[in-house]
């Protein structure tokens, strides 16, 4: 397991979290991985609408 920093913007209001993923994910698999993060992230929060995704960093 690999710990990433994903950010995103909601509504004008930058998120970030940090998220223990698959250290085999890569490439395409690893930024659909990052996108189903985000939506439990904002279902979580009560976060509905649309969202961009800034960031995704290894820490």
């Amino acid at each position: 397991m690999e710990y990433h920093r994903i950010s995103f913007i909601h509504n004008d209001t930058e998120y970030s979290f940090i998220k223990a993923m698959n250290d085999k994910l890569t490439g395409y698999s690893l930024m659909s991985a990052c996108r189903i993060e985000v939506q439990i992230y904002m279902k979580e929060h009560n976060l509905k609408g649309k969202y961009i995704l800034t960031g995704m960093a290894k820490i």
